[in-house]
């Protein structure tokens, strides 16, 4: 089995062996991570989104009671937190991949009664939804003003993190390259309701400390109410254009992964392999 610890390309990881230790670098900062400085969340946005909703909202409530222009919506804030509104991963009519941008024609624009109908027979299973992010976005901007208004509230500050924005500049983006040369642009979730779902940005230093505050020993079950769980592994994930970031932790280890134009989940398979390899004992290479 190939070593995801030797991996080529780009990418960035620590691990925090235990509470009271510092964050050990794997690999640090090199190629694009030091040319600029905000790496993307992608769906680890959901992990600040629905803490906000759980910590903010009844969340037994319908979302149509909370967005009446959405009649259709009769589940809860719960089933949107959780992926058990039946709402699809994203609407049919958007597509996208790595050459076509699926959230660029929905900038400006806010979600449409149709793409907040749940799927047939669906409502109750998990099925997981950015659409349903979106709405859950949604929701609190009406009921706050501004969703990431509350998240920085009620996460970022908390969390000591200091560098989150939904609105990068250009220059402080990590992407990869293209083969000429010039960075591959990211999908465009400024000003769309998608952005809830996946459009954070940060420094990789601030993504280790929302691990720290998510994973803290005297935190509530709400900071990670929308991470996901197997057996003693806690995690939460996120794939986006060009990149992926991940958040592992188990047996009282955690550690944070980003890589750029890598393989699906190769952020989770490096965060994986430095905590089993810190279980083994085993000490980081130089």
């Amino acid at each position: 089995m190939r070593d995801s610890l030797k991996a080529s390309g780009d990418w960035r990881a620590s691990v925090r062996a235990a509470a009271d230790s510092a964050w050990v670098e794997d690999r640090g900062a090199a190629g694009p991570y030091a040319r600029a400085s905000l790496l993307e969340w992608g769906s680890i946005t959901k992990g600040l989104v629905g803490t906000t909703a759980y910590l903010t909202l009844d969340t037994n409530r319908r979302v149509a009671d909370l967005l009446p222009e959405y009649p259709d919506a009769e589940y809860t804030v719960a089933d949107l937190v959780h992926h058990t509104s039946g709402l699809r991963r994203l609407p049919t009519n958007m597509r996208g991949g790595l050459v076509r941008d699926p959230y660029r024609g929905t900038v400006g624009r806010p979600l449409s009664p149709e793409d907040v109908r749940p799927e047939g027979g669906a409502w109750g299973e998990y099925l997981y939804s950015n659409t349903g992010y979106a709405l859950l976005g949604s929701i609190l901007d009406r009921v706050h003003g501004d969703w990431f208004g509350a998240v920085q509230e009620h996460v970022l500050v908390p969390a000591g993190i200091t560098t989150a924005t939904v609105t990068p500049r250009a220059h402080d983006c990590i992407m990869p390259s293209l083969w000429f040369g010039r960075p591959l642009a990211p999908w465009q979730m400024a000003g769309s309701p998608y952005a809830a779902s996946g459009g954070m940005w940060s420094t990789f230093e601030d993504l280790c400390r929302y691990a720290d505050w998510a994973l803290a020993h005297d935190a509530g079950p709400e900071r990670t109410v929308s991470w996901q769980r197997e057996g003693v592994t806690m995690w939460i994930n996120g794939e986006v254009r060009a990149s992926g970031a991940a958040i592992v932790s188990a047996g009282g280890i955690r550690a944070a992964a980003h890589a750029l134009a890598q393989v699906p989940n190769r952020s989770d398979q490096i965060a994986t392999a430095l905590i089993a390899r810190a279980l083994a004992g085993a000490q980081p290479p130089g």
